[in-house]
């Protein structure tokens, strides 16, 4: 693909071909055109979005239960529709599962059980408040050499 600049400061974009046939030429309007393109798919917006990991350690030691009991809670409170909840592969701090993290916030939760989702969603996704106990400390930063 060449981009030329043309009198008038008009640009056109030629593609070339590697197949014999002639060149195609676009305007500058097809060029803006392709570039503002949008993406065909929709998001639905949610209130929360909570990542469970699901995989080896967090697995072995209950996740699913815990995304099983999250998901029931939420439909008991008629919540199901407000907050997303996605399986992901691996969210680290495996020897600390099942692990999870809540959105916005970005709030970890390590070692749950199912008997702490209703505490979660009361506390946290209802009220914005996230359950200390069960959270994970941060840890700063280590500085990178400049």
């Amino acid at each position: 693909m060449i981009q030329r600049r043309l009198q008038g400061g008009i640009f056109r974009q030629i593609q070339e071909s590697t197949s014999g046939s002639p060149l195609r030429i676009m305007t500058e309007g097809e060029i803006s055109k392709k570039k503002t393109k949008k993406a065909s798919a929709k998001v639905r917006e949610h209130d929360a979005h909570v990542l469970i990991c699901c995989s080896g350690d967090c697995r072995k030691r209950g996740s699913k239960e815990v995304r099983k009991a999250l998901k029931e809670e939420l439909r008991e409170r008629g919540m199901i529709g407000d907050v997303r909840v996605d399986s992901v592969n691996c969210l680290g701090l495996c020897k600390h599962g099942p692990n999870a993290v809540v959105y916005p916030g970005g709030t970890w939760y390590v070692g749950l059980r199912g008997r702490d989702m209703p505490e979660i969603v009361d506390r946290h996704l209802e009220s914005g408040e996230p359950v200390e106990k069960l959270a994970a400390e941060f840890r700063p930063r280590k500085k990178t050499k400049q």
